[in-house]
């Protein structure tokens, strides 16, 4: 009897013969780190600072030292988990 992957079963994702062949580096978790920044509109609102002088809402400034904190926590993993970018790794911005 011969088994065989199925598409979209764990070869989709990487895994081969119970090895993760898709290594995951540093700079990918520091890009998700950026990306989920950006998205949170830290960016503008640290221009804000800069230009007026406004400080950034202190909600937002301690979701960035959050998000540098993940980055900094799954960077020291050894191996970094393939599911880097679940949502159950980073924080969520409260705008409440």
């Amino acid at each position: 009897m011969a088994f065989r992957v199925i598409e979209g079963g764990l070869a989709a994702n990487g895994w081969v013969n119970g090895d993760n062949a898709a290594q995951v580096d540093v700079a990918q978790v520091r890009r998700e780190g950026a990306r989920r920044l950006r998205d949170s509109g830290y960016d503008r609102l640290e221009a804000r600072r800069r230009i007026t002088g406004i400080a950034v809402p202190r909600s937002v400034d301690h979701f960035r030292m959050q998000i540098e904190f993940v980055v900094g926590a799954l960077s020291r993993l050894d191996p970094i988990p393939a599911d880097f970018r679940n949502d159950c790794y980073w924080p969520i911005l409260d705008n409440a």
